[in-house]
């Protein structure tokens, strides 16, 4: 399974006239092999990124310190895996590269947004063409050299639980999501018939859909939340419950979550509100069957931490090949790719 990428793509360094090179922001700050980066490259994307991570969250000095690192790193990464691929004339195969440039094109409106957006970042078809390329360039030599994790097995998620079961915190609490549809005292048998109808349609249309991962599926279900609930606060918190005792929202409520397993949605019922469906998504309840998916994330997460670690050593070792030089210290992360130990 593949979770999060170390690299991410980004754009080549854009070269600078002659007369600007006094200016700050065209100083070098790192330079990998005979790459050169400046302080403006760096601090463009670094705002860029921020902008997209923090959506309007005003950034704290520390916070912007981390994503100048995460920058960096993929600069460096990204330019020392170009130069790595080159040696090795690695050639990305032309349908894979085909493959993503539509994939990517599908996420607009139509082929002219997508131009008209490439154009307003000053790039060419034929430029993302080439990002792409060197993407998956990159992605063949870090599967080549460390593998993907492979997901783990049941027994491997039953050992898990059972070496750390004790730190599971059990209680009668559940957690989960709700799509209610209101219903007035004295309301029409056929009016009340036609809500549950259209909650079991909600349900059915989820579970046709929902996967096997329990995150995205929940996330699935607070949008159907957000869009069709009663709930005034559904539109902000997609229907989410946090910890709670079942029993405090009647007995109907809690005759409902009962039989659930985690991941399982219940069948329509009603409710001093309305009508409702219930979609559980914790059980502390100390079995296994309850923790599995959390069991399942936290191995996921160890293992890709595990390979991101992996990845840093290999990139270490090719700084051997591709020197690199930091002459900025405010440019020059903690765990620097390439730098060497016990440098600051």
């Amino acid at each position: 399974m593949k979770i999060a990428k170390y690299l991410v793509l980004v754009g080549a360094l854009v070269g600078t006239p002659f007369a600007q090179l006094l200016m700050g922001n065209n100083l070098t700050v790192i330079k990998v092999g005979k790459t050169e980066f400046t302080q403006g490259k760096v601090d463009s994307l670094t705002k860029l990124l921020a902008a997209q991570q923090l959506q309007g969250q005003q950034p704290t000095e520390e916070m912007m310190d981390q994503v100048r690192w995460a920058v960096i790193d993929n600069l460096v990464g990204q330019e020392m895996l170009r130069l790595e691929g080159d040696r090795q004339k690695l050639d990305a195969p032309a349908k894979k590269v085909d493959s993503l440039i539509t994939l990517f094109k599908s996420q607009f409106p139509s082929e002219d947004v997508f131009t008209k957006e490439l154009k307003k970042s000053g790039s060419t078809l034929a430029d993302f063409k080439e990002k792409v390329k060197r993407q998956v360039q990159a992605d063949m030599l870090l599967e080549k050299a460390i593998p993907y994790p492979k997901d783990p097995t049941e027994s491997e998620k039953k050992s898990y639980f059972d070496k750390h079961k004790a730190e599971a915190v059990i209680s009668d609490t559940i957690s989960g999501v709700q799509i209610y549809l209101k219903t007035d005292k004295g309301e029409a048998a056929q009016s009340i018939n036609d809500k549950k109808q259209i909650l079991a349609g909600l349900a059915a249309q989820w579970r046709s859909k929902k996967g096997k991962d329990l995150m995205s599926a929940a996330q699935a279900f607070q949008m159907l939340a957000a869009q069709n609930s009663d709930d005034p606060e559904a539109k902000t918190t997609g229907g989410l419950m946090k910890p709670f005792l079942a029993k405090d929202f009647g007995a109907e409520f809690a005759a409902a979550a009962k039989p659930l397993k985690v991941g399982d949605v219940s069948e329509v019922f009603q409710t001093k509100v309305g009508v409702m469906v219930f979609l559980l998504t914790e059980k502390n309840d100390g079995k296994y069957e309850s923790y599995a998916h959390k069991v399942d994330y936290i191995m996921k997460v160890e293992s890709e931490r595990e390979r991101q670690l992996a990845i840093k050593t290999y990139l270490d070792g090719l700084s051997k090949s591709f020197p690199v030089t930091y002459f900025n210290k405010d440019y020059t992360p903690p765990q620097a790719i390439g730098a060497p130990k016990g440098a600051k």
